[in-house]
């Protein structure tokens, strides 16, 4: 009894193992061996048609010139190298027929040749992703802002590519905390204020941007916070304001200190309204590199120095400046004189009309011309977590 059992056993694993072989040599891809020396693509594609029993059909823009040897070489394997100097793709359409074409979506063939696939980003933005990838590929994606996915129409071999650079591309980046803290001291105070802004960064950099002590522990920018606090209870500077933005590398922070007038002017001819901008703006754009802060800053200043019934005289300047800093570290942006922000169309500064500083430049009794507003800036490193929210 055991021994017919044995046996039965037997014939199911044989039974089986003929099945696993049979399936494989019927899924397996047909073999080429083929010899060509700078034979008309077609009719390279016709003799692999023929060796292999499979129908290659294409359109009306596939020519050139093939050379290139084949020694039992996978059906597929062959094409890929023999469309790869012409730039062009095949679909399989079903187990004996493919289709081979140029994967230019003006092309009516397009759709012959394309597949569908989506690729949700989970740490930068679709918009970014687009602007890193060649030009040429770029023509097959389409962007869905609302759930950050990538959807491509492409066929197998440029998809496949595209998931390459998905990989590649979409890794956790750190958020970059930018926080601007505007100062109004005197000059001589200034000078005091940028001596120890010198020395928290360097201690705090032979302490690795962390200081501590027995069960306290606090950052570069926690001493800056509270010398700030000594600042004003010295009565030696005001925190006029503090601000912080969070952004991704590569995206632009920018803060604005500016007011805004219309003014009517009148001539002979004509009478009309023109808006005059007066003030500073800062752009910043950082990176994250090897462990440093590269900052670009854009630095743009308008002050309107003389206003007359049929015109006006605005001094501009501009200035790009890149700089390395640590995380944490704490930058002077700018240290800027009081009485160059002072307009000559009144005697008033441009300072009065902005909300956060309004209450300190409002009136002729705060013109002391000996002040000085300095402008500060630190960053903090943050993880995205689970990604783009």
């Amino acid at each position: 009894m055991k021994n017919n059992k044995f046996k039965i056993v037997l014939v199911l694993i044989f039974i089986l193992l003929i099945s696993v072989l049979t399936l494989s040599q019927e899924i397996s891809s047909p073999i080429v061996t083929a010899v060509f020396y700078n034979t008309d693509l077609i009719e390279a594609l016709n003799e692999i048609s023929l060796q292999t029993g499979v129908i290659i059909l294409t359109d009306q823009y596939v020519t050139g010139l093939v050379t290139a040897e084949f020694y039992d070489v996978e059906l597929e394997t062959v094409l890929d190298l023999l469309l790869l100097p012409g730039g062009y793709s095949y679909k399989k359409i079903d187990e004996s027929v493919y289709f081979v074409g140029l994967a230019d979506p003006k092309s009516h063939n397009f759709l012959n040749l394309a597949e569908v696939k989506i690729f949700p980003l989970k740490y930068i933005t679709t918009e970014k992703f687009i602007s890193l990838v060649p030009d040429t590929l770029q023509q097959y994606i389409k962007a869905n802002k609302e759930s950050n996915e990538l959807v491509v129409y492409a066929p197998r071999d440029k998809i496949s590519y595209i998931e390459d650079l998905v990989l590649q591309l979409d890794k956790n980046e750190p958020y970059i905390e930018l926080t601007i803290y505007i100062l109004e001291t005197n000059e001589s105070s200034s000078e005091t204020i940028k001596g120890n802004v010198f020395k928290i960064n360097q201690d705090g950099i032979k302490n690795n941007f962390y200081y501590s002590y027995p069960n306290i522990g606090f950052s570069i920018q926690d001493l800056f916070e509270a010398k700030i606090e000594m600042y004003e209870k010295a009565e030696t500077a005001n925190l006029i304001t503090k601000q912080s933005v969070k952004v991704l590398p590569g995206e632009k922070a920018t803060l604005y200190l500016k007011s805004i007038d219309t003014i009517l002017f009148v001539s002979s001819y004509r009478t009309e309204f023109r808006t005059l901008e007066d003030g500073i703006e800062i752009e910043m754009t950082p990176k994250y590199l090897n462990d440093i802060l590269q900052i670009t800053f854009k630095t743009k200043s308008s002050n309107i120095m003389d206003i007359k019934r049929d015109s006006y005289i605005i001094s501009e300047s501009r200035l790009e400046t890149k700089v390395n800093v640590f995380p944490s570290e704490v930058l002077l942006v700018a240290d800027l004189d009081m009485s160059q922000l002072y307009s000559k169309k009144g005697g008033t500064s441009f300072l009065k009309d902005l909300p956060f500083l309004r209450f300190l430049f409002g009136d002729n009794e705060k013109r002391d011309q000996n002040k000085r507003l300095m402008i500060f800036l630190t960053s903090s490193l943050f993880d995205q977590g689970d990604g783009i929210k």
